[in-house]
């Protein structure tokens, strides 16, 4: 491997000294004084009604948006993944001299880790020159979605073809438990969040900073930089640490100036509110930006950022509209495939007897893989299905497909001994006594199931009758079912090129 780039210099921030004004009113008629741009931002550029756990991303154009106005205030900013159009990030970056650590997201699934590498990847030979570093993993080892070996493979094999420097960003205490997991790494994003861990507004800047001295102590051969510090502006207190704007206000300024005084690098979290994430991390999830969701700037911060950035941007919430399939339309052709229009993500029944390997390479019926599902029960009467759903893990919040020129769908199964029960079905989502009034969307038909069916050992083709349903909105694409009643010791089953047709 060639030698390393060296990380780009970190430009640090200053604030200066304002006559605090009474009002928010007030503060946007200061006479403008220099301040200095920030020194690094967490950038989530999901807005209202869009929501990367249902598979809802933002346009390019919003991005192109964003990151044009994030640019009047920083000099860099970090990312969390490369899925759909996050991977344009970087390149808008560049025509915005914006410098970029690309993160790449890694989870518990197999496929979409191995999506995220390849993309991060090909963005590392994109000869980028606003690219400063690539970060394998996001509190990979906090969330325990991979072993800490595993990571650390992930980063060596990141490492080895890229002379761009790797990384990988966890809470200091995750640090501390398994130092070994930065051995592959080149640099360190550290994460230090005092009112997650109950430290009281007057201690959390100096805390921040004693965390990552204790951290670039121990690693004294990395680039150490604080990978995510912040404060929520509203939510739950946490012990002593209190969200409110003006504590918002109060940690950002002293964080900032204090940061600039001991020359630490950091990447402040984060830009604008995400409101997707209440869901995860309650009320305070939403609420650590220093821009509202809708692209205003918070009142209180209007005395700590320029005239260009005081206005803020217009950030419209997202209308998600229904995308037309033809015929040849594909629920699962081969693991990964960009042809695959539907995902198994919705999960029902006695969960924990689940288990969907999308990549399956236990003889296909084409191609290099299958869908193996094991359904082991706990109880004598506990059933299972999954749903193929568009968005993923979509229960009528958004819209999905409309069909046209399809009469039916179709897919080969078999069993692993034979004789295994399942049923498969089509549509059916957030319909009849399954209504949820407070969504939206739902499946127009449906379900229309092709009742048990006893598999062989060998695949068969089956197929789902669809010329007399209405295919004006399809959220539940596939769906197949099982019970203990049917199935005491349980099964496994494959399926393979699931098509609309």
């Amino acid at each position: 491997m060639g030698i390393k780039k060296t990380l780009a210099t970190l430009v640090l921030a200053g604030m200066c000294i304002l006559s605090p004004p009474q009002t928010a009113e007030a503060q946007a008629q200061t006479p403008e004084r220099k301040i200095e741009r920030y020194d690094g931002f967490c950038y989530g550029p999901f807005r209202k009604n869009e929501n990367p756990d249902k598979g809802v991303y933002p346009t390019k154009k919003e991005i192109e948006e964003d990151l044009s106005f994030v640019s009047k205030f920083t000099g860099k900013i970090r990312t969390y993944g490369n899925t759909d159009t996050l991977s344009a990030i970087p390149e808008i970056c560049e025509k915005n001299n914006l410098d970029c650590y690309v993160g790449a997201w890694l989870g518990k699934e197999r496929i979409e880790n191995e999506k995220e590498i390849n993309a991060l990847l090909k963005i590392a030979k994109s000869e980028n020159k606003n690219i400063k570093g690539l970060i394998v993993g996001n509190e990979v080892t906090l969330r325990r979605d991979l072993k800490k070996q595993e990571l650390s493979d992930l980063i060596k094999k990141v490492n080895d073809t890229t002379d761009i420097p790797v990384g990988t960003a966890e809470i200091w205490g995750s640090l501390v438990e398994n130092k070994d997991i930065a051995k592959n790494a080149d640099f360190i994003l550290v994460h230090v969040h005092p009112y997650w861990e109950g430290i009281p507004i007057e201690k959390a800047p100096e805390y921040v900073i004693e965390r990552y001295k204790q951290i670039k102590e121990m690693f004294p051969d990395k680039k150490v930089m604080i990978g995510e510090t912040g404060w929520p502006s509203r939510g739950k207190a946490m012990r002593g640490a209190v969200p409110s704007e003006e504590n918002q206000k109060k940690f950002f300024k002293e964080f900032t100036g204090l940061a600039k005084k001991e020359k630490v690098p950091y990447f402040y979290f984060e830009a604008f509110d995400e409101d997707w994430k209440n869901k995860f991390e309650g009320e305070a999830g939403a609420y650590w930006g220093v821009l509202q969701s809708s692209g205003k700037l918070k009142p209180l911060f209007l005395e700590l950022f320029n005239r260009e950035v005081k206005n803020g941007i217009e950030r419209k919430e997202r209308k998600v509209e229904k995308i037309l399939l033809k015929s040849g339309a594909v629920v699962y052709n081969e693991a990964g495939s960009s042809d695959n229009k539907f995902e198994p993500t919705g999960y029902m029944g006695e969960l924990e007897s689940i288990a969907v390997e999308r990549d399956c390479k236990d003889s296909p019926y084409s191609g290099k893989t299958c869908t193996k599902i094991k359904f082991s029960p706990q109880a004598g009467l506990s059933w299972a299905g999954v749903y193929w759903q568009y968005p993923i893990n979509n229960w009528g919040d958004y819209p999905g497909y409309e069909m046209k020129d399809v009469s039916k769908l179709t897919f080969w199964a078999r069993g692993d001994n034979g004789n295994e029960k399942a049923e498969f079905k089509v549509g059916g989502i957030n319909r009849d006594f399954h209504k949820d009034s407070t969504k939206k969307y739902g499946d127009s038909f449906g379900p229309k199931s092709t009742s048990i069916i006893n598999l062989t050992k060998e695949w068969k083709k089956y197929e789902i009758d669809l010329k007399r349903e209405d295919l004006r909105s399809i959220i539940g694409g596939f769906c197949w079912t099982a019970n203990a009643i049917q199935n005491p010791r349980g099964c496994k089953i494959y399926l393979d090129n699931i098509i609309f047709e």
